[in-house]
């Protein structure tokens, strides 16, 4: 009798157990944190992102979030158009919490979003019509105070969800948003980055997501809205790379 019931202790607390998770990211970062302790000294050059990306069977993108990770951290500096520079031997546990790596959060949105706006887009009403208009209006009027649209721009993709008429959908479009703008290395990328050049671009594919939604099409908003995702992912690979190469060139996912 208490052989089954210490049994059943010891069951029930492994079902409880949390499953472990670490980001890609984060696993490759603590590979070339104990390379850099292992073989490299302060000033030295680390080896390209493709190499990086072999070596460990990742994603180039993966590579780049380690790398800025490492950034944050003051182990590498990352500089344009030349590389990757060793600037600390410090341990990784010293290392902050990033948060989630932008191209893993971008990689979660073009798989979800496209999908939603062809729901929305089925489903759409002309108050909500309304709704994304006013958020685009948001939009060009927090480009002309020359600040960055969030505010309009998570407004939009929020209210396409909402269009849904699935909350379990609204709630996954806004924890991305937050996920997204809470990205310590989202936030680094966007402080390297001239973002007013992509203003103009990022408020055309709204435009294009609208006027798929304005005639109800659900395959042109699902087309709209992915490529409105890989334009944001295409920028930040080009504008975070520390090598002189086409950000196409260097995405090897989605």
């Amino acid at each position: 009798m208490e052989l089954n019931e210490a049994s059943k202790a010891t069951e029930n607390a492994e079902i409880s157990k949390e499953p472990s998770f670490q980001r890609a990211y984060e696993t490759v970062a603590s590979d070339i944190a104990a390379m850099i302790r292992a073989k490299y000294e302060i000033g030295d050059k680390l080896p390209a992102e493709r190499d990086f990306a072999a070596r460990f069977g990742v994603s180039r993108p993966t590579v780049r979030e380690a790398l800025l990770r490492l950034s944050l951290a003051g182990m590498v500096e990352v500089r344009k158009n030349s590389g990757v520079y060793v600037t600390s031997r410090q341990e990784l546990a010293n290392i902050v919490e990033a948060g989630t790596g932008p191209f893993e959060n971008l990689d979660a949105r073009i798989t979800i979003e496209p999908e939603i706006a062809a729901l929305a887009a089925g489903k759409m009403t002309d108050p909500f019509l309304a709704q994304l208009a006013d958020a685009i209006a948001m939009m060009r009027w927090e480009h002309s105070q020359g600040q960055e649209a969030d505010v309009g721009d998570r407004r939009f993709h929020v209210t396409i969800a909402s269009a849904t008429g699935n909350a379990t959908l609204v709630s996954i479009v806004d924890q991305l948003w937050k996920s997204q703008l809470e990205s310590r290395i989202w936030n680094e990328i966007h402080r390297r980055m001239h973002m007013r050049t992509y203003w103009p671009m990022w408020l055309a594919d709204h435009e294009r997501i609208f006027e798929a939604m304005q005639s109800r099409n659900p395959d042109d908003a699902r087309r709209a809205m992915h490529r409105h995702i890989r334009n944001i992912k295409d920028t930040l690979l080009k504008e975070s790379s520390p090598a002189k190469t086409k950000a196409a060139d260097e995405d090897d996912t989605l």
